[in-house]
């Protein structure tokens, strides 16, 4: 079926490192033309920034590390000298790789970036006129970073020289977005930076306005000169509504966070906010995000596959295809409101399980939709991504007394907790990146939540004789490993509660519990013991998934080398197995401090 009554622009994101996987992907965009332009986004860095990484290591660091911006690929003469040239080499032959894909395929090709970026501390030796802002975050990094002041005619001229040559080798950019005052880059002055504001004298009463639209406008010019207008676009600013007012006027092109309201809309599989785990989809929320796509004035449909901090990582290929199954369907045929989408959602289970499984397994998606939904309402602060993979529940032990491991039980481990105070990595489990989880659980509802989704889990794997058993079995893989990891948040935050309400206790000698007779002991003893119970449980059956074929639905390093604060070693299941020994080695620590029951 061919619609193009109301032509829009597709844009997608698949930022993989491996070409093959990414021209794979792109054969699967070329039934979007019938419906509008296809634009793919090429950004992407080859590997981390390791030269960035100041000694002792720095988490900010390590989510900055890939970072996409012009001099990662096109560094201006000036700025050359202080990369790596065989790094930016391995980039810009990435990036080419892409283009070209993409140029063959009758697509246009879009760039995601940070900028202004900052830049070795060997540039601003150089040039020190041209220090722009400080722009790390002084709680999660371990050195200062700068990013060049772009209210200066050199720094501007080097944007534009940069974006004219990277317009002269990729052709086939259209659309150029930017990522300001956060994870890496920023504006001098910016009220919302780590820091807070700052910047040289010479620019400090400068609008906001004037100086974000002139180094758009640097950029644009650039790219024009180099072969074509491009749309420029940036965002992200967390601006106070003060400099909201003074950006507005400035900005009538339409530069500011790329789509209008009510112009576009997202879709993506679950990976950006849930990484590591692979393979997560929600149908339900497809649809419902899709159901104005008829609506007159939408002209962009997004689709996104990858991860937070553009860390070059994109989700499987067989969830990019579902999305973009169920994305291509209410192209076909619109739905509108709530029964519409339910018919649908039974129709799409029908194609997926048969006739004979089709209530069941669009029951299923019901209810993680549901599920997934009261998550964030009853424990908002729980994140796959900080909690399980940064503050590394996924795999450190649970234990009443982190101070009594060894620097060999805690060595697979503490390294690569966010947290550039050692000790607060070891003994605060509930320190999130330098602030600290307060938002206190529903528990009731929680508990709900995860034993909806692991019987909704059931229902999939059950689909066995279906024509997508395999897809439904792995999603449900994927469903399961979620919801371990958000057990183990539930158990990490409620044990600190028992350590902070004990500090006192665990700060001193073991003790000689009284000799009076006692049912429960201690009020706090049975609580940790049943936390500590649940969590050596939940990582035994995690163990068992990952075992049972789930390996490939988590995201790891491919070599133990590359393992970060935002990258899981590639033997998981040895960290498991080694978070289980150590648990087990630490059983009976509590009874030193707190007193067991008497009976």
């Amino acid at each position: 079926m061919k619609s193009n009554s109301n032509p829009k622009t597709f844009r997608f994101s698949f930022p993989s490192r491996d070409v093959e996987s990414f021209r794979v992907f792109c054969k699967q965009l070329d039934r979007f033309k019938n419906y509008g332009r296809v634009c793919v986004e090429i950004s992407g860095v080859s590997g981390p920034a390791r030269f960035e990484m100041p000694p002792g290591g720095s988490g900010w660091h390590e989510y900055a590390s890939y970072n996409s911006s012009f001099c990662k690929y096109f560094p201006h003469p000036k700025i050359a000298k202080h990369l790596p040239a065989d790094w930016v080499k391995k980039n810009r032959d990435l990036l080419l790789a892409k283009a070209k894909i993409v140029r063959d395929a009758g697509f246009t090709a879009s760039f995601s970036g940070h900028e202004p970026c900052f830049l070795p501390e060997s540039f601003f030796k150089e040039f020190p006129h041209l220090r722009g802002p400080r722009i790390d975050h002084p709680r999660r990094g371990r050195h200062e970073e700068f990013a060049p002041c772009v209210d200066l005619d050199e720094t501007l001229a080097m944007y534009e020289w940069m974006a004219c040559e990277f317009k002269r080798n990729v052709p086939e950019l259209e659309h150029l977005s930017f990522t300001a005052n956060d994870a890496g880059s920023g504006l001098c002055w910016a009220a919302n930076q780590y820091p807070g504001p700052n910047g040289p004298r010479h620019c400090q009463r400068k609008s906001v306005g004037p100086r974000v639209s002139g180094f758009l406008e640097a950029i644009a010019r650039g790219a024009e000169k180099g072969g074509g207008a491009v749309e420029v676009c940036i965002g992200n600013f967390g601006l106070p509504p003060k400099e909201n007012e003074l950006l507005t006027p400035f900005l009538a092109k339409g530069w500011m966070n790329g789509v209008p309201p009510g112009k576009g809309i997202g879709v993506s599989t679950l990976f950006g906010d849930n990484y590591p785990v692979l393979g997560l989809i929600d149908p339900v929320a497809i649809l419902e995000a899709m159901e104005p796509y008829s609506q007159p004035d939408l002209a962009t449909v997004s689709c996104s596959f990858g991860t937070m901090y553009r860390r070059t990582i994109a989700d499987r290929l067989d969830a990019c295809y579902k999305v973009m199954e169920i994305v291509e369907d209410v192209i076909r045929e619109p739905v509108s409101g709530y029964f519409s989408r339910l018919e649908r959602l039974r129709r799409l289970a029908r194609e997926w399980a048969g006739e004979a499984k089709a209530d069941a397994v669009a029951e299923a998606f019901l209810a993680i939709h549901d599920a997934f939904c009261l998550r964030q309402a009853v424990a908002p602060e729980y994140s796959v991504y900080y909690n399980g993979l940064s503050m590394r529940y996924l795999t450190r032990p649970l234990v009443i007394k982190p101070d009594l491991l060894t620097p060999e039980e805690e060595a697979y481990f503490l390294p690569y907790v966010f947290n550039i105070h050692l000790n607060e990595a070891r003994m605060d489990y509930i320190d999130l990146h330098g602030g600290r989880i307060d938002r206190v659980e529903i528990v009731d509802p929680f508990r709900a939540m995860l034993a909806k989704i692991r019987d909704a889990a059931k229902v999939l794997e059950e689909a066995a004789d279906t024509p997508e058993r395999e897809w439904l079995k792995r999603l449900a893989v994927s469903w399961r490993l979620w919801t371990s990891i958000m057990r183990s948040c539930h158990n990490f935050f409620f044990g600190q509660q028992i350590r902070d309400r004990n500090k006192d206790v665990l700060a001193g000698e073991p003790r000689i519990p009284s000799k009076v007779g006692t049912s429960t002991g201690h009020p706090d003893i049975l609580p940790w013991n049943e936390l500590m119970r649940d969590e050596f449980d939940n990582t035994q059956e995690t163990l068992a998934l990952l075992e049972g074929g789930g390996q490939d639905l988590v995201f790891r390093a491919a070599s133990a080398e590359e393992e970060d604060t935002f990258l899981l070693g590639p033997d998981l299941t040895g960290a498991l197995k080694k978070k289980c020994e150590i648990m087990r080695a630490h059983w009976l620590d509590v009874e030193k401090y707190l007193a067991t029951p008497y009976k």
